[in-house]
């Protein structure tokens, strides 16, 4: 009975896993990309945002203006151009099949090699949010990721850095993080990068709409800001006034940050690291559902192998069905509390690593815990 009870448990065990981190996420992606690719679905994102802003940066038009939904520096549209010579349809297709090839190689970069790892984030809602809306956040990722793997080499993580802040100013905590942990030479190269890239970016539009520019970010945030998934919109939702939200939310978000330097201060580069990222997430004003894909970097980072981080996103798929922006508060506060638990976890189970000056091997130590 034992003899065939131990190979019945490993056929269950593997059809269990291939059902869970195979054929799960395929459906979880069908129902993300197929819309775009078999329907008539748009990208919200890519479509309505940077299509139309490339399109008219060929026409030699404006697109800032009063009603426009392109809300991102000329950098991302630029670098759209080349796929307005595709028909919208295709060009959709093409960029959702790219960003999951992205999220892949983001998750590779940081050294995971389970294929079941890649399953399980792709079960994640913010993920498929990311593919389905075809936004930036992904390319974030792979940022946020690089910039860790190269973290002590200053040209690198300075330039792809800098390059990202001129895309999107989320990721710039993590210039606290490499000031904290002494990586000037690092600030050296990403702060005058990512000046550059912006003037050359504004340059190659003309500089049309730079005046207006920073009206329309304001314009939509206060328009936007109760409907994100951030500690102000949920406290406006609980009942609280807009100043003691406001306050809630600039208290959590000074929080991370003081503790981020102190991390870096003392050696604790990972852990800072986790902190500096969680940070973008509560200092920007506006964050949508996809914007949490981010949060597979800081599982990746504390656990590259198969273990419980992996595991959060499951749960969400219980309660998160939709990434618009009507979203219920029952979708804002399970976001949150997931989160909040992925960086208590990270934090708990991420090895002490203290950053030695240059030349010298830092020192891990791993935890049992």
């Amino acid at each position: 009975m034992s003899a065939i009870e131990h190979p019945t448990r490993a056929v269950f065990s593997r059809v269990g896993w291939v059902l869970l981190c195979g054929v799960l996420p395929l459906v979880a992606l069908y129902y993300a990309i197929g819309p775009v690719a078999f329907g008539d679905r748009q990208l919200a994102d890519f479509h309505t945002s940077y299509y139309y802003a490339a399109e008219a940066i060929r026409a030699g038009e404006d697109f800032y203006s009063a009603d426009s939904h392109y809300i991102y520096s000329p950098l991302v549209a630029v670098v759209t151009v080349p796929w307005t010579l595709l028909h919208v349809g295709l060009a959709s297709s093409l960029f959702q099949i790219l960003l999951v090839a992205t999220f892949i190689g983001t998750l590779a970069v940081l050294g995971v090699r389970d294929w079941r790892c890649y399953g399980l984030a792709f079960l994640w809602p913010p993920v498929t949010d990311a593919v389905s809306s075809g936004n930036v956040t992904i390319f974030l990722g792979l940022a946020a990721a690089l910039a860790w793997t190269f973290r002590d080499r200053p040209r690198s993580a300075g330039a792809i850095l800098g390059i990202s802040i001129a895309a999107k100013v989320f990721l710039w905590p993590l210039v606290i993080w490499l000031a904290a942990t002494r990586r000037v030479a690092a600030i050296a190269w990403s702060v005058p990068i990512a000046l550059v890239t912006l003037f050359v970016s504004w340059a190659a539009v003309g500089f049309r709409g730079l005046t207006e520019y920073p009206d329309l970010v304001q314009r939509l945030t206060e328009r936007l800001d109760e409907r994100g998934y951030t500690l102000y919109a949920l406290g406006l939702e609980g009942g609280l006034s807009s100043e003691v939200a406001r306050t809630l939310w600039l208290a959590l978000a000074v929080t991370l940050v003081v503790a981020t330097v102190e991390l870096g201060r003392r050696g604790d580069d990972r852990r800072a690291y986790v902190l500096a990222l969680t940070a973008a997430f509560a200092v920007s004003p506006l964050v949508w559902l996809h914007y949490f894909a981010l949060l597979l970097v800081i599982v990746a980072v504390v656990q590259p192998r198969l273990g419980p981080m992996w595991f959060i996103g499951l749960p969400l798929q219980l309660f998160v069905t939709t990434g618009n922006h009507d979203r219920s508060t029952t979708q804002v506060v399970a976001v949150l509390v997931a989160a909040a638990v992925t960086v208590a976890l990270a934090l708990r189970l991420a090895p002490f690593e203290r950053r030695q000056p240059a030349g010298r091997t830092t020192t891990v130590i791993s935890s049992s815990r």
